[in-house]
């Protein structure tokens, strides 16, 4: 991974260090990531409530996708298959829920704990494959780093 991935993760790591709440720790991890890339056009969070994604704190255009079953979507299914998932052509990929019609490439990380899918990251791009096994493992470690750190504050 390269320096720059790696400074994004220690820099998220410090930031929501002292933060105090969900919202507060998404909010601020969801700068950081979108400030990554001028090609992330949707950075998001959604939790898990009541066995479905709700959305959280994002950056970008207005979505619909206020919640998601997870038999639904990109997004479902990596929260139901408890891995990420990266969509090279959303247009070719019949699971794809458009939150806007340039979007061309996506990215789902879920927030493991343990067993349990806690919420996930979502990144669309208006690129096509716009999302490398690099930003998978960045966004992993802090996938990781945001569980441990909403666990500190129970």
């Amino acid at each position: 991974m390269d320096l720059r991935r790696q400074q994004l993760i220690y820099g998220l790591k410090i930031a929501i260090a002292g933060l105090k709440t969900e919202n507060e720790i998404l909010r601020k991890a969801v700068e950081l990531i979108d400030a990554f890339s001028p090609d992330f056009n949707w950075t998001g969070f959604y939790m898990m409530r009541d066995g479905a994604l709700e959305v959280g704190p994002y950056i970008g255009p207005k979505t619909e996708h206020t919640r998601i079953e997870l038999d639904s979507g990109i997004c479902g299914a990596a929260a139901s298959q408890k891995q990420s998932v990266i969509v090279d052509d959303v247009n070719a990929d019949p699971r794809f829920l458009a939150c806007s019609l340039t979007t061309r490439s996506e990215i789902v990380v879920p927030l493991m704990d343990g067993h349990d899918c806690l919420g996930e990251i979502d990144i669309d791009s208006n690129k096509p494959s716009n999302f490398t096994v690099d930003d998978r493992a960045m966004l992993e470690e802090i996938a990781t780093a945001i569980v441990e750190r909403l666990k500190q504050i129970g």
